[in-house]
């Protein structure tokens, strides 16, 4: 893979873009500025919040390992969010990487870029279809724990649990404003 990558600087992916106009955002955005600056702040934000998503859920997972056997339905859930965490942060880092590497005067890093985004993809599939298989085989067991007391779940109180992944979307959008403006 990484042999692949480095060998991407004389592809026809590098020939494109140096043949290419020399815009400051990919061709495929047409000039669209406010379409790039929200492309730029999504794939942004849901990379970090996706890898925050990830640490918790691993954290969690190895934290209570003694106590939740593999077939446990809090188990499944974390194996689940887990998946499906993994999937969306490389998908979205994947296309993050790209919008932020563009640069029609680096060819070769864009090619380079282009390569590990398709080396990314795949996997970022594989993981959600891990967790569309993980939801299918543990949907009756943990539907069945769901319906049990004590429901329902307070999610009025966990909101301020939110304030960090606020701040990172906040935090994204400015970025991404800033590289679009000063482009």
């Amino acid at each position: 893979m990484l042999s692949t990558i480095i060998r991407a600087a004389g592809s026809l992916v590098a020939q494109s873009v140096a043949s290419g106009p020399s815009t400051a955002m990919p061709p495929s955005f047409n000039d669209g500025t406010s379409l790039f600056l929200f492309n730029l702040f999504i794939m942004t934000a849901a990379t970090f919040l996706g890898s925050m998503m990830i640490g918790k859920q691993a954290s969690r997972i190895w934290g209570q390992r003694t106590y939740d056997h593999p077939t446990n339905p809090v188990t499944i859930y974390r194996l689940i969010t887990l998946f499906a965490a993994i999937g969306l942060t490389l998908r979205c880092g994947a296309a993050a990487m790209e919008l932020w590497g563009w640069n029609p005067d680096d060819p070769a890093t864009v090619a380079r870029v282009m390569m590990a985004k398709r080396w990314l993809d795949p996997i970022a599939v594989g993981c959600g279809m891990i967790w569309m298989g993980l939801v299918i085989l543990g949907e009756p067991g943990v539907e069945h724990q769901l319906r049990k007391a004590p429901l329902p779940i307070d999610m009025w109180s966990r909101w301020p649990a939110l304030a960090r992944a606020g701040g990172i979307v906040i935090l994204s959008f400015v970025a991404a404003l800033a590289a679009v403006c000063l482009r």
